[in-house]
């Protein structure tokens, strides 16, 4: 398949109502190999990742960096980069970054994906801020090594965290952190203040530094 083709490239809802034919998972995995940008695998359709702005692309670095220097035992921070494959759904995704402790675990289809985070990062924007909350979490919440999935927002200090609970469930509702606030999370060693992901990025009203 031709990487510059309509199907490579269309929105979700279009190519949902005008693709005579959905990818395969290997039409995918080409466009991959021969694309100098990202793009995720939803119900037949290869759906280009736009590129962060300059608030998300700092949050997401800091918040890489804090967790780096807090991984217990044989846990690591993976970048945005690391691509993960959803069985339930059947879905290639990414995320703004992850935590997977032990070795990385692949689909037999797909030695680059990996389905074993224990915690996954999403960094809002406005682009992705309706799939971040709502059909990314649930994918990746089908993973039975997740233990959490954090929603760091960009335009205020505020971070929403999901939490598996004992018996396997997900609460509805998050956890909500903002600023002065600390939140845990499997894998640190110790917890991290909100305030450490904004500094020198959102100030407490919410105004870019970077700007």
């Amino acid at each position: 398949m031709d990487a510059f083709t309509p199907l490579a490239y269309a929105p979700v809802v279009r190519a949902t109502l005008r693709l005579d034919r959905r990818a395969t998972y290997p039409d995918y995995l080409a466009v991959e190999r021969h694309s100098p940008i990202r793009h995720e695998y939803i119900d037949g359709v290869i759906v280009a990742m736009a590129g962060g702005s300059d608030e998300h692309n700092a949050i997401t670095n800091k918040l890489a960096a804090l967790c780096v220097i807090r991984l217990a035992g044989e846990c690591r921070s993976y970048s945005p980069d690391q691509r993960f494959w959803v069985g339930a759904t059947q879905r290639g995704r990414y995320s703004d970054g992850s935590i997977i402790c032990g070795p990385p675990e692949h689909p037999p289809h797909d030695p680059q994906a990996t389905t074993n985070p224990r915690v996954v990062f999403e960094v809002l924007s406005p682009s992705s801020e309706g799939d971040d909350e709502g059909d990314k979490r649930l994918d990746f919440q089908s993973l039975g090594s997740l233990q959490a999935y954090v929603v760091v927002a960009q335009d205020e200090r505020r971070v929403r965290v999901y939490r598996r609970k004992q018996r396997g469930e997900w609460p509805a509702e998050p956890d909500m952190y903002r600023d002065g606030e600390s939140f845990d999370l499997p894998t640190l060693a110790r917890a991290i203040a909100v305030s450490e992901i904004y500094e020198g990025i959102i100030d407490p009203a919410g105004r870019s530094l970077l700007r």
